[in-house]
């Protein structure tokens, strides 16, 4: 029997599930439990501690740990390296060291580590992982989206699986949108990304975990929201954290790549680019 959508908290977010059974809903939740245990920078037993330890040294990480690491690669290689796994220590300077949920404000001024290290001194072969001394990768945003996809292939029928901004659908679903509106999501996913949630304060600073590489700061970007639509929530997520760091460019680097991008200024203006007005009649990002 169908259950009516439920909800529960794993990696620092709500998850939400539709369209699932007891048995597929418990499924979901183990998927979920497992992979925050593999990749939480948060947890000192997880093998991501363990493998950021590591770094500078080649280390044998797990089949989902190896898969994990290609998905970020080829994120990163996707997006001209906007989207990059090395970031992890950017962000533990700057004071996001632990869940999010946790984070006070603390008057002691944060560090700065300068730019990443960089995706392309991260070597996988097979399951031989080796990055530089030094380096701390952050997985999240793959693995959270990653997650979504494989979760809502658990269902055997109609429904969807929401991670914070993160969708992936197994029936037509009306989503919300950031600023008002809403669009229906026939297949695959669509993610949100933003600068408004993850927030915390340092030294009377406030700093979001949207990172620019090559600066290891917060991205400085127009954009307050970006939402994309892919085949997958992975697609999508990946898409709409590489629009809202690539800031003025975004919307047209989501056109070159035929993907439809809904964006929301710093001061609520909405807009959307070429490729998403033509889908939905909004107006055009100027």
């Amino acid at each position: 029997m169908t259950v009516a959508p439920a909800a529960f908290v794993a990696m620092g977010c709500e998850i939400v599930v539709a369209g699932a059974d007891a048995r597929e809903l418990g499924a979901v939740r183990r998927l979920f439990a497992a992979c925050e245990h593999v990749f939480s920078r948060f947890r000192p037993e997880s093998e991501l501690t363990a493998v950021n330890r590591s770094a500078g040294r080649a280390t044998l990480v797990s089949p989902r740990f190896a898969e994990m690491v290609r998905c970020a690669l080829g994120a990163a290689e996707a997006t001209g390296g906007m989207v990059d796994p090395t970031v992890g220590g950017a962000l533990d300077a700057l004071g996001y060291s632990s869940d999010f949920a946790q984070l006070a404000d603390d008057p002691a001024p944060a560090g700065h580590t300068g730019p990443a290290p960089g995706w392309r001194r991260v070597e996988l072969r097979g399951r031989a992982l080796r990055m530089p001394a030094g380096c701390v990768l952050d997985l999240n945003g793959v693995v959270k989206a990653a997650t979504t996809d494989e979760a809502a292939g658990l269902l055997a029928g109609p429904g969807y699986v929401a991670a914070g901004g993160d969708l992936a659908v197994r029936m037509p679903t009306d989503v919300a949108l950031p600023g008002g509106g809403a669009v229906r999501v026939a297949r695959g996913g669509i993610a949100t990304t933003g600068t408004g949630r993850r927030r915390w304060r340092r030294g009377g600073v406030w700093y979001h975990h949207l990172i620019d590489p090559a600066t290891g700061l917060p991205a400085r970007s127009p954009w307050q929201q970006v939402t994309a639509s892919g085949a997958s929530c992975l697609d999508a997520d990946v898409a709409a954290r590489a629009a809202l760091l690539l800031g003025h460019r975004g919307p047209a680097w989501l056109d070159e790549h035929g993907i439809a991008g809904r964006f929301v200024a710093a001061g609520g203006d909405v807009h959307a680019n070429r490729t998403w007005s033509a889908m939905t009649g909004m107006p055009l990002c100027t």
